[in-house]
């Protein structure tokens, strides 16, 4: 009986034993899985990244158009009625990108505070004046102003935003709040104010908001941009005059010229040095030649 009792419990002692020893191969085998199973995700999370952050780059860009600019029958556009596709932006997701330390190089904080800006303290030439203009796509309007008589230099930028040194994606993106302008600088023994607010107003519609035919944005906006008590006096006499021959309301806003952002070398005299195709147009002073807008 004892030995049949011994070896009873020698059996049972083996039978737990090999219970136990194959319960901890099982764990040992389960942990290896989930082991590799958790290194297989974070390699697929990694490579996920990678493919996210090379494809924001890498997204097909949208084309923007420039309008023909013939908006009211009393007043004829110099923009020819055909337009073709003339830019093209990349606007990737910037908040995300600013965080992982890509996109345009500025911190996301600039996307998250206003930042006020203060007066356009550059300086024109001895006995030149400055003027600011927004009237849509900056191409066609700086060849316009180029082509005035008393008009000594043009240069396109950005202004009234809320971000410090803005490049051209980011003012497309809308979230900056800057408007496309043309800085003029004039001589006023040559040419009055007053004249170029008269081209200002024949060579756009002002009386839609954000928006000039097929570009839209508020980086489109109708806007004058004064320098001197005179000239904003003379911009709201003006505006006055236009709203009643055109019997309708106009919304061009008359603020203080702010710092004014030069816009990239790319787009400074865009169309007279020929664009992206060398479609070169004249900027002769006086020249009547219908301007063509295109990438």
């Amino acid at each position: 009986m004892q030995s049949n009792g011994s070896s009873l419990s020698l059996s049972l002692s083996l039978s737990l034993s090999l219970s136990l020893s194959l319960s901890l191969s099982l764990s040992g085998l389960k942990m290896r899985i989930c082991g590799a199973a958790t290194s297989s995700a974070y390699s697929t999370a990694s490579n996920s990244l990678q493919v996210f952050v090379s494809s924001s780059f890498s997204t097909p860009a949208k084309t923007k158009f420039l309008p023909s600019l013939s908006r009211f029958s009393v007043k004829r556009s110099i923009f020819s009625s055909q337009t073709r596709p003339h830019s093209t932006v990349i606007k990737p997701s910037m908040n995300l990108l600013n965080k992982l330390g890509f996109g345009s190089g500025r911190s996301s904080e600039n996307y998250d505070s206003a930042i006020p800006q203060g007066p356009d303290y550059d300086i024109p030439a001895p006995g030149q004046q400055f003027a600011q203009f927004g009237a849509g796509c900056f191409w066609g309007v700086e060849l316009v102003f180029q082509r005035v008589p008393g008009v000594s230099k043009t240069e396109v930028g950005y202004t009234q935003g809320l971000v410090h040194n803005p490049s051209y994606e980011d003012v497309c993106a809308g979230t900056t709040n800057h408007s496309e302008v043309i800085r003029v600088q004039y001589d006023p023994k040559q040419c009055s104010f007053e004249n170029l607010l008269d081209t200002f107003w024949t060579k756009h519609d002002p009386t839609t908001p954000n928006r000039q035919g097929n570009d839209v944005g508020t980086q489109y906006r109708s806007g004058i941009y004064y320098y001197t008590p005179e000239q904003e006096k003379a911009a709201r006499e003006s505006l006055e005059q236009q709203e009643k021959q055109l019997g309708r309301k106009i919304v061009t806003e008359i603020l203080p010229a702010k710092t004014f952002y030069r816009a990239e070398e790319y787009h400074q005299q865009y169309l007279e040095k020929g664009g992206r195709f060398g479609f070169k147009q004249s900027a002769a002073k006086g020249c009547n030649d219908p301007i063509r807008c295109y990438g």
